[in-house]
């Protein structure tokens, strides 16, 4: 037989951890922050982030190379009305995220890096450079 916990009826510090965690709760599902999962595959040629990333469209996103960290952001503003006896109601949500990625130095070719978006998954394709492409050492197991 499993014992029972009760909670005390005035019990201020279990008060207060209930009341800090609903709280908090509230704020995660109010701002909408998210940080999306992604995929990330390589091959000889390239490294291709696919960033799961549903509701948004392209105009949303914005992604940038700096030194040699790529980061990937996107925010969105929505709004949503409702009517109901004779009275207008506006509700704004914001949708935001940003994720950065540090890329080896010298080995991407940064200024042919693309992106598209599509069906909820902005996929990016960054190429190697020629040179990092050809770079194929075998190694010999003794």
């Amino acid at each position: 037989m499993k014992p029972v916990i009760k909670k005390p009826v005035n019990d201020p510090i279990l008060s207060f951890f209930d009341e800090f965690l609903t709280n908090q709760l509230a704020k995660v599902e109010t701002n909408k922050f998210v940080v999306p999962a992604v995929n990330i595959k390589e091959n000889d040629k390239e490294v291709v982030i696919d960033v799961a990333a549903p509701g948004l469209s392209k105009k949303d996103f914005e992604i940038s190379v700096d030194n040699d960290t790529l980061t990937i952001s996107a925010h969105k503003e929505e709004e949503k009305m409702e009517e109901g006896n004779k009275i207008v109601k506006k509700e704004f949500g914001y949708e935001k995220f940003q994720r950065s990625f540090t890329l080896p130095e010298n080995i991407f070719d940064v200024e042919n890096i693309k992106a598209a978006y599509k069906n909820g998954v902005l996929e990016i394709v960054i190429p190697k450079k020629e040179e990092e492409q050809k770079k194929v050492k075998k190694i010999q197991v003794s």
